[in-house]
Formats: C-alpha cells, structure tokens, sequence
C-alpha cells in the first residue's frame, strides 16, 4: 500500500517537472485534451514544491549549466524573443478584442435591466 500511494505521487512530482518546463502551457493542453484533474493536481504539486523549497521541480532536477542551457533554447524558440514587434501586434489586437467583448457584454446587461 505505501509502495503505491509512493508511486502515485512521483508521477504527480515528475509529471510536474515536464508540466513546470512548458510553464503554464503545459495546464492549458492537458485541459484541452480532457486531463484538467491532472494538469490542476501537477500544476498545484509544482507550486506547492516551489512555494517550500524556493525552487521549481525542474531545477532540483537538473544543475545549473543544465538549467541555462534550457533558458537559452527556450528563449531562442520563443517567438516574442525574436519578433517583438509581432507580439506588441498581437497583444494589440487582443486587448482591441477584450474590449470589444466588455462593451458588448456591458450594453447587453444594460439592454437586460431596461426591459
């Protein structure tokens, strides 16, 4: 019985240092494909791990040349690091959407206690 409830709860410790390593990323497609119970269990295992220790689980995993290794990839891959101008854009366009959403939603609720 101990060997097991051990055994579940290191797949929810490594599962967290893969879900940490795509940061929130990781939540939003776990969610997407019907595994939200996991991706909230591992994400709230990885802040639980972060908020004691002061350190996420990938970096008691991995040492420190590892670990900027990984942070220069990562920042190689992200799009905004090589394309600022693109997600100003985007991030422009969004917030033009968002505020498009709220005064619709605001004029319907208006429209709603007039009648």
């Amino acid at each position: 019985m101990r060997k097991t409830i051990g055994l579940i709860l290191m797949g929810f410790l490594l599962s967290g240092c893969y879900a940490s390593s795509l940061s929130y990323v990781g939540t939003g497609a776990g969610i997407a494909q019907g595994k939200s119970i996991q991706s909230l269990g591992t994400q709230a295992a990885s802040y639980a791990v972060h908020k004691k220790t002061g350190k996420s689980p990938l970096e008691h995993v991995l040492n420190q040349e590892q670990i900027r290794t990984y942070k220069a990839t990562k920042a190689k891959l992200n799009p905004c690091e090589q394309t600022p101008e693109l997600c100003s854009r985007i991030s422009l366009r969004v917030a033009l959407i968002n505020n498009i959403l709220e005064n619709k939603a605001k004029a319907k609720s208006r429209n709603t206690t007039k009648n």
